[in-house]
């Protein structure tokens, strides 16, 4: 017999093999990672899960207390600790109603030999509207679905108007040039969790970072290139646009191990009421 899961829905389980929630396209959502029954970073994501449901003009009163309690409840109920968690606010048609909903999804995460040797990217002329924001109903995504030319494309990476890399379709991108992390400026992306913390751990080991635009030619010159994401943490770049890349580097790893460590540190002092 299948083992049921369920989902949360306006503070009530409900069983996923019975209910089928149709999510409109101007939902709000985010996605967090659940590792030992813990969210990781959980009030940087339903921080950012509340500004994108101001920014959109809807209105909120749940408090992170009680996301975090439906959370709780869900890893009982579904006995998974390691998974991913989507939260959706659909908002009602009076703006003073919307409905919640928390479910946990399979995110896009690494391989082994992809955590070894690195991923592969492809670049797409594609510019976000509202980069700042989360929502359902994105006008590219199915574009992007259908648009990988590689067998072993693991992320495509979004070049804007003006021919500049912003991010990828679910990460955000960074380089490494003479010992410089060069990013995106903030306007052009969405703020993730991951990118927050590696520029932190960049200020506090005196590594000079740059918020510059770089185009698809410059990316092929680079000495190092990384993804961070929720569900993937940091992921080297090995290849772009089929092109092998010497981006083998030594802060791209500096990075990447004292990410890792700042990970286990919070978790171990995360406290879920169980």
């Amino acid at each position: 017999m299948d083992k049921k899961t369920y989902f949360s829905y306006n503070g009530k389980l409900e069983n996923s093999d019975i209910y089928n929630i149709t999510i409109p396209m101007n939902a709000v959502y985010e996605v967090i990672k659940m590792i030992d029954g813990k969210p990781l970073f959980f009030e940087d994501h339903v921080d950012r899960f509340m500004k994108s449901i101001q920014n959109m003009g809807y209105k909120m009163n749940i408090t992170s207390a009680d996301i975090l309690q439906e959370i709780v409840l869900l890893a009982r109920a579904n006995m998974n600790k390691n998974t991913n968690v989507r939260l959706v606010y659909i908002p009602n048609d009076d703006k003073n109603k919307y409905d919640i909903m928390i479910s946990f999804i399979k995110g896009v995460g690494l391989s082994a030999v992809e955590k070894e040797k690195g991923v592969a990217v492809e670049t797409i002329e594609i510019e976000r509207h509202n980069p700042n924001v989360k929502i359902v109903g994105t006008s590219y995504k199915d574009r992007i679905q259908s648009s990988a030319n590689f067998i072993d494309t693991f992320e495509l990476l979004l070049v804007n108007k003006e021919g500049y890399i912003t991010e990828g379709s679910k990460s955000n991108v960074f380089f490494v040039k003479n010992n410089k992390v060069i990013t995106s400026p903030a306007n052009n992306v969405l703020l993730g969790v991951t990118r927050k913390y590696i520029l932190e751990i960049c200020k506090h080991n005196h590594i000079e970072v740059a918020f510059d635009n770089i185009t698809e030619k410059e990316a092929y010159d680079m000495d190092g290139a990384f993804l961070t994401g929720t569900t993937i943490d940091i992921a080297i770049i090995r290849k772009v646009n089929n092109i092998k890349c010497n981006y083998s580097n030594k802060i791209s790893e500096l990075l990447k191990n004292c990410y890792e460590e700042l990970m286990k540190n919070y978790l171990e002092s995360f406290k879920v009421n169980q």
